[in-house]
Order: structure tokens, then C-alpha cells, then sequence
């Protein structure tokens, strides 16, 4: 266990952290759509001014505020990285295991990890519980003290697996408040009448989140076995794309095998209709795009009852995606490799083989 010899500032590690969550914004934030973007800094406005997920954002604020946090990006980009002060010692921002061996005692939680397109991503908050779930540590994070625009409601590294809750709640109401905007009748609407939120929201999305936050840990839990699976290589594979899209799918490849080892077969173990529902629902173009066999049995599934065509589907599913995630790792390899008149199928060539 790490030991310090002087007590944690605590507003100075805010301070330290949030730097960092700007550099890395200032640096990444354009990466996303302009529709993404959007939709990302209205949230992150909403938790920056503390307002309670789906409140209603005066237009002409929320664009000013935008503008001041664009200039203030702009004299960050080129500023480094700052190491986490923790008592007597220095610690990197990536040191997850040391840092949260003094802050979990006190109650407090740290991640900074890399998502897509290595964007790093920071945050820290108070610890709401530690479990153990698959010989992994989840630390599961409530109110939230220092944060990046980009707030993915989990990650998982190094043995740990980190839950955000806030980010979570805000996550779903989002959903819910873009279903209620269209109110299409679809699996998202089933979803909506299972949890009453036309009667109760606020106790809806308590319900909700609580729910999602397990089926969370179940995809985490997933990506760990299916790297396992996979082998060696996957992400370096998946880091040396440099195509967006490219990257987007054969992240969506590693998803699907995820999804197919636990998610998907626990809620069907349980006959867990409302997260299946979820699932279908809130599936990306571009995964339902990759995994067409489970959109069409799943459909089939909910107009004759039953689950056992869908069973199969996922059963297939885990071997086809463990196959061609293994070929996309070998395919890198032996482009390393290959002499310069040998030529290999393309990277498109191949996640177009892995439509299933």
C-alpha cells in the first residue's frame, strides 16, 4: 500500500486534475462531429454549472459559454501535462494503482486512461463503493470533482474497471429526453414504459441507472475476457489505424465479441427483456451495420416471444467475431512483415468480412 507522510490538498488536486482534462479537450475536443460536439458540451455545460440532467439551457448562455471555453482551450493546447502532487510524492497522470491506493482511503477516485483515437481521458470524484466482479477492482465513482468534456460512464485498465455514475445519469437522460422529443414507438418506448417514466421520472431514472450501471460492469467484464481471447496484439492493432471509421469498426468488432460473451447471454439467461430492449435500442448505425443477425432475430424474438433463435445468433456471434478479431491482428502482423510485392487484402476488405 502507498503511503504519504503529508495529507492530500485536495483543492490543489482538483486544480491539477482539471488542468489536465483541459489540455487534453483543448487538444482532442475537435475530433468529434459538429453534431457529437454539441451534444457533449451541453452536458459538460450542465455539469460544470451543476444543473440537473435535463434541465432546460438558455440558448444564448450555453453559446457564450461555449465561446469562453473554446478561448480558454486555445491558450491550453500547447501547456503540458501536469503529474498528480499527493502529499510528499509525485505521481504520473496515467498511475492509476498508486494514486488510487492513497485516494481510496479517503475517499475519493482517479482514472486517466485513453479512449478513442488515444484521447486521454481524466477524472476524479468521491468513491461511492469498491466491488469485486471477474478478478477485477470496480470502483464506482458518484459526485464528480474534476472532469473532461468527453465523459464515457465507464473504462477499465490495469485490473481496475471504472463506473461513473453522474455520467451515466446524464448519459440517460439524454436518451430519454431525445426519445421524448421524436416519441417513436420503438424499443426505446418499451423501455420507457417498463421503468413509468411518464409517472415517475426522477424515480424512473434512479431505476434506470442503477440497472444499466451492472449492465456496464457485464460489457467491461466482457472487454477483458475478449482481449484474453483475442490475444496478443489487439491494441496495437487497433491503435496504428489512423482512419476514423476504420477504427470505429473494428472497435465495434471487440465490442461485439464483448457483448456476445456476457452481456448479451446473461440477459437472456434471465429473460431480461427491458435490457435487451436497451441494447437494441441504443445500438449504434455502425454496430447494427456489423451485427444485421442479431438485429433481425431480435425483431423476430419480439414479434413471436421466445429467445432461442436469439440464443443461437449470439452463441454464433462469440465464434464469428473471436475469428475475425484474431484476423485483424494477424493481418497486422503480417503487414509489418510482408516483402513489398506481396499483396494483402485491405483493412476495408476485411471489416467488410466482418459483417455477421
Amino acid at each position: 500500500m502507498q503511503t504519504i507522510r503529508r495529507p492530500v490538498n485536495i483543492p490543489n488536486l482538483v486544480e491539477t486534475v482539471q488542468h489536465n482534462c483541459d489540455v487534453a479537450d483543448a487538444r482532442f475536443a475537435g475530433d468529434d462531429t459538429l453534431c457529437i460536439y454539441l451534444l457533449k458540451m451541453r452536458e459538460y455545460y450542465r455539469w460544470v454549472n451543476e444543473l440537473h440532467c435535463g434541465e432546460v439551457i438558455d440558448r444564448e448562455k450555453l453559446g457564450n459559454w461555449i465561446m469562453q471555453k473554446e478561448a480558454a482551450w486555445d491558450d491550453k493546447e500547447e501547456q503540458d501535462y501536469h503529474p498528480l502532487i499527493l502529499g510528499d510524492q509525485q505521481f504520473d497522470r496515467f498511475d492509476n494503482k498508486q494514486i488510487n491506493n492513497i485516494l481510496n482511503p479517503l475517499g475519493m477516485i482517479y482514472s486517466g486512461g485513453l479512449g478513442r483515437r488515444n484521447r486521454p481521458i481524466f477524472f476524479l470524484g468521491n468513491l461511492d463503493a469498491v466491488e469485486e466482479a471477474a478478478n477485477c477492482r470496480v470502483l464506482i465513482c458518484g459526485r464528480e470533482l474534476a472532469r473532461s468534456m468527453a465523459a464515457p460512464p465507464a473504462m477499465s485498465h490495469a485490473g481496475f474497471i471504472y463506473v461513473r455514475r453522474d455520467a451515466l445519469r446524464r448519459y440517460l437522460a439524454a436518451l430519454v429526453e431525445e426519445w421524448k422529443w421524436a416519441r417513436r414507438d420503438n424499443a426505446m418506448a418499451d423501455v420507457m414504459k417498463y421503468y413509468g417514466f411518464d409517472t415517475a421520472p426522477d424515480d424512473a431514472l434512479d431505476t434506470m441507472v442503477d440497472r444499466e450501471q451492472e449492465n456496464l460492469i457485464l460489457h467491461e467484464i466482457g472487454e477483458r475476457i475478449a482481449e484474453e481471447m483475442i490475444g496478443e496484439g489487439w491494441q496495437l492493432a487497433v491503435g496504428e489505424i489512423d482512419n476514423p471509421i476504420q477504427e470505429l469498426k473494428m472497435r465495434a468488432v471487440r465490442d461485439n465479441l464483448a457483448d456476445c460473451v456476457t452481456s448479451l447471454p446473461a440477459f437472456l439467461t434471465l429473460s431480461d427483456q427491458v435490457s435487451l430492449d436497451f441494447y437494441y435500442a441504443n445500438m449504434t448505425p455502425l454496430r447494427r451495420e456489423m451485427f444485421p443477425s442479431f438485429c433481425e432475430a431480435y425483431q423476430t424474438a419480439k414479434r413471436r416471444g421466445g429467445y432461442q433463435a436469439l440464443s443461437r445468433v449470439v452463441a454464433q456471434g462469440r465464434h464469428h467475431w473471436l475469428k475475425m478479431s484474431q484476423v485483424l491482428v494477424s493481418h497486422r502482423e503480417c503487414e509489418a512483415k510482408k516483402p513489398s510485392s506481396v499483396e494483402l487484402e485491405s483493412v476495408d476488405q476485411l471489416l467488410e468480412r466482418c459483417v455477421f
